[in-house]
C-alpha cells in the first residue's frame, strides 16, 4: 500500500486501486435502504430457543464490527419478528450514551431477528466495510446527529443524511478483509489471554487449601510432608497500613521522587494487566514530604481500595519503588520472617475486602484487616515458591496483554489510514 495526496483518497492504499481515483462522496440514504427491527422482550430471549436474535443492549455489549454468531435466541413465531438479510448492517436507535448509538456491526447470517430499537441498513455496499468505516471515520458525526439527554436516540431520517465517502465494492471487500484478519489476530490473542487467567484462577483453587481443610489439594512435592497449613490472623504476619490526606494544593505534580497513589492509579495499573506499580497521576519530592510529616511506603507494600464501590472490584497491586498511598487506599507488608510479600499479594487477591467493610459507603478498618483469618504455609520457602508459580504465569498473562494492547494499536493505526476525511 501506498499513500495518496487528495482528501478523498486514503493515506494508505492497496497497489490495484492506486489509480482509481477519489473515493465516492455520497448520503448515506442514497445508497441503501433502511428498515426497523421488532421488538422481542427480554422473557422472549434466552440462551435457548429455534431463531437466532440480536436485542439492542447486546449490541454495544457483546458485539464488534462483525456478527456471525448470536448470544440470545427466541421461539417468538417467525411471522411476527424481522429477520436480518446476509449483509445488514444494524446500529442501535436507542442507548444510554453517544457511545453506545455509534456501534454499527454487519449481520453476517439470514434470517436473524432484530429486535425492537434497532436501526437496520440494507445495500449493496460491503458491510463490513461499511461497519468499520461508521464505527471509526464517521463515529463523531453519528454521535453529533443523535438527540437526547438521559436516553440518547438515533433515528433512520437522520442516518440517511449522513453524508459518507465509499471507494468501488472490490477496494471495499479488500478493507474489510484487512481489518477482519487484524480483529482475528486480537480476538485469538484475546482468547489465549483469557485461557491463561483461567488456568490461574483453577491453580489457585488447588495450591491454597479449600474451606475448611488445612491443605491444599495439590501441594508441590517437596512440601509433602512438612505437615498442615497455619492459621493466623492476617496482623499476626502483615503489618497493616493506612493512607495519607492529600491536600488539594499539592495535587497536579506529574514528576517527582515519590509517586502518590490514588485509587485510580490502581485501577490503571491493574488494567494494563500489570501487578507492579512505580507510576501515578501525582507526585510529591522531599519538601512536600516535609510539610506532610509522613513517611513513603517501602517497596514490596500490596496496597487496594479500602473505601467506596473501588472495594468491590478487588484490585490489589505491589509498590516496586517507595510510595505515598492516599487516605482512600490501604496497604500490607509482609512481617520479616514471618510472610512473603509477592505470597501475602496473592493471599490478598483472594479475600474479598468488602466482606469487612462498614457503613453506608463501604469502608474497611486497619482492624477489620488485621483480624481476617487465613491460612499460611508452615515455612517462608513453600510461601515463595507458590508464589514463584504465578508470578510465571502472571508474567505470561503480562505479555499476552501487551500483545493485544499492540495489536489494537496498530489496528487503530491502520484505519486512521485506510478511511479518508471525506470533503
Amino acid at each position: 500500500m501506498e499513500t495518496g495526496e487528495k482528501k478523498n483518497i486514503p493515506i494508505r492504499r492497496f497497489p490495484e486501486f492506486l489509480n482509481d481515483g477519489e473515493w465516492e462522496v455520497k448520503r448515506l440514504g442514497e445508497v441503501a435502504e433502511f428498515y426497523k427491527g421488532k421488538g422481542i422482550s427480554k422473557t422472549e430471549a434466552s440462551d435457548k430457543g429455534k431463531t437466532p436474535c440480536v436485542r439492542y443492549g447486546e449490541l454495544y455489549t457483546h458485539y464488534k464490527e462483525i456478527i456471525r454468531e448470536t448470544k440470545s435466541f427466541t421461539d417468538v413465531p417467525a411471522e411476527e419478528l424481522f429477520l436480518s438479510k446476509a449483509n445488514d448492517v444494524v446500529i442501535p436507535s436507542s442507548g444510554e450514551t453517544k457511545e453506545d448509538i455509534s456501534t454499527a456491526s454487519c449481520i453476517m447470517n439470514d434470517n436473524i431477528a432484530l429486535g425492537g430499537d434497532i436501526n437496520v441498513i440494507r445495500s449493496s455496499n460491503d458491510g463490513v466495510f461499511l461497519s468499520y468505516y461508521l464505527n471509526n471515520a464517521k463515529k463523531d458525526d453519528i454521535a453529533k446527529i443523535a438527540q437526547g439527554v438521559s436516553i440518547i436516540h438515533l433515528y433512520n431520517e437522520q442516518l440517511k443524511n449522513l453524508q459518507i465517502c465509499i471507494p468501488s465494492i472490490e477496494e471495499q471487500h479488500k478493507i474489510a478483509a484487512c481489518l477482519s484478519v487484524a480483529d482475528e489476530m486480537i480476538a485469538s490473542t484475546n482468547g489465549k489471554l483469557e485461557q491463561l487467567k483461567a488456568y490461574k484462577k483453577g491453580l489457585m483453587q488447588k495450591l491454597f487449601p479449600a474451606k475448611g481443610k488445612k491443605l491444599p489439594e495439590l501441594r508441590l512435592k517437596e512440601f509433602e510432608k512438612d505437615g498442615e497449613w497455619e492459621e493466623k490472623k492476617l496482623g499476626e504476619a502483615v503489618d497493616v497500613f493506612q493512607g495519607y490526606g492529600f491536600p488539594e494544593r499539592m495535587q497536579g505534580k506529574t514528576q517527582g521522587k515519590y509517586p502518590f497513589i490514588k485509587v485510580s492509579d490502581i485501577s490503571t495499573t491493574v488494567n494494563n494487566g500489570r501487578k507492579y506499580i512505580d507510576v501515578a497521576n501525582n507526585y510529591v519530592d522531599e519538601e512536600e514530604l516535609s510539610i506532610l510529616g509522613v513517611t513513603p511506603f517501602p517497596i514490596g507494600t500490596i496496597i487496594f481500595a479500602k473505601i467506596g464501590e473501588a472495594i468491590r472490584l478487588n484490585r490489589r497491586v505491589i509498590l516496586s519503588k517507595p510510595s505515598l498511598i492516599d487516605n482512600n487506599v490501604g496497604g500490607v507488608k509482609a512481617k520479616d520472617g514471618l510472610s512473603n510479600d509477592d505470597f501475602v499479594f496473592y493471599i490478598m487477591s483472594m479475600i474479598d475486602l468488602v466482606k469487612y467493610a462498614g457503613g453506608v459507603v463501604p469502608a474497611v478498618k486497619k482492624t477489620a484487616i488485621e483480624n481476617i483469618e487465613v491460612l499460611m504455609p508452615p515455612t517462608l520457602y513453600e510461601q515463595q515458591r507458590i508464589a514463584d508459580c504465578f508470578d510465571l504465569i502472571d508474567e505470561m498473562i503480562n505479555q499476552y496483554t501487551n500483545k493485544v494492547t499492540v495489536l489494537e494499536l496498530y489496528k487503530k493505526g491502520l484505519m486512521q489510514q485506510m478511511f479518508p476525511t471525506s470533503k
